[in-house]
């Protein structure tokens, strides 16, 4: 009996699909599962690569419709009593299905189970881990409304009950990311606990900055929208969490790049990043005083960085 279905949405992926798929089929001993993969209308190789692995898996294959209506394309043919979700571009660990199914079946009153990750590069290199320690705990619904909470698609799974009864995800024409991710969390909250694993069990692929935080621009207005139309001043709220953190992401890394130019003597580029970093935290005085650093002598500024500890 088919316990589990492993759902997959994937666009152009013909680079990282195959890791990704690979690490579902190396699941250590997992209940049965399925893998459904939507082919939201990929115009490279990926259809290529999903033809290798014909057998093992479903395929859906379509015009471009979105993330949104690939997964739930998948949903709707789904057979398992848990929803596992993983992009094309991330990485399951091997005890990931045997970790997180059986704390579900141990609690029916939970809705969703969902792991830490570990943040890597496009060089497969380990950055940090996704949840940060003061966050390392199943938030209760109020919490979830303070911040983005740090859940992703790839580190849950979750009851398809659960899903059926929210709707699925969203479907934005045109905004082919808008999946509504959160909302589903949200929505998945109201209906019961969660459960948080601190152990890593996803390796997760965080695009370079700025894409990391830019690429999203596009469907923000869209979530923050939805979030006013359920939840009113708390979904507001939420938004402007959202928005505050993005401020600072974008100053911090800012600030953070212009160090590594200083250190290494591209003090023109150091001051580019720390006047950027300024538009984000006009505040800043450390960014001030790095910006009139990087109008001394090279020697100069290098020596007043303290070496690799920073400037």
């Amino acid at each position: 009996m088919i316990r589990v279905s492993v759902i997959m949405a994937v666009y152009n992926g013909e680079t990282t699909i195959a890791r990704a798929l690979d690490s579902i089929f190396m699941q250590r001993s997992a209940p049965e599962f399925e893998v459904i993969v939507t082919n939201d209308g990929s115009t490279d190789s990926t259809a290529e690569v999903l033809e290798r692995y014909a057998g093992r898996l479903t395929v859906i294959a379509g015009e471009r419709r979105g993330n949104g209506s690939a997964r739930n394309k998948a949903i709707k043919v789904a057979r398992g009593e848990y929803l596992a979700f993983l992009d094309a571009d991330d990485v399951w660990l091997p005890d990931k299905l045997a970790r997180t199914i059986p704390v579900l079946d141990a609690n029916p009153r939970s809705s969703l189970v969902y792991s830490n990750a570990l943040v890597v590069n496009e060089q497969d290199e380990v950055l940090r881990e996704y949840v940060r320690p003061d966050l390392a705990h199943a938030p209760t619904l109020a919490e979830m409304f303070t911040c983005h909470w740090p859940i992703l698609e790839s580190m849950t799974v979750i009851r398809k009950a659960v899903v059926d009864e929210i709707g699925g995800f969203w479907e934005e024409p045109g905004a082919f990311r808008a999946n509504g991710a959160y909302f589903i969390f949200l929505r998945a909250r109201e209906l019961g606990d969660f459960i948080y694993l601190h152990e890593p069990l996803v390796r997760y692929l965080s695009a370079p900055y700025p894409d990391s935080i830019t690429r999203d621009d596009e469907i923000r207005p869209i979530n923050f929208a939805r979030f006013s139309e359920r939840y009113g001043e708390r979904g507001r709220q939420l938004a402007s969490a959202i928005k505050e953190s993005i401020r600072r992401t974008h100053a911090n890394q800012l600030g953070y790049l212009g160090r590594i130019a200083l250190r290494e003597g591209r003090t023109a580029e150091a001051r580019r990043n720390f006047i950027r970093s300024l538009r984000y935290d006009p505040f800043n005085l450390k960014n001030i005083l790095r910006i009139m650093r990087t109008f001394l002598p090279a020697s100069m500024a290098k020596a007043l960085t303290g070496g690799k500890r920073g400037v």
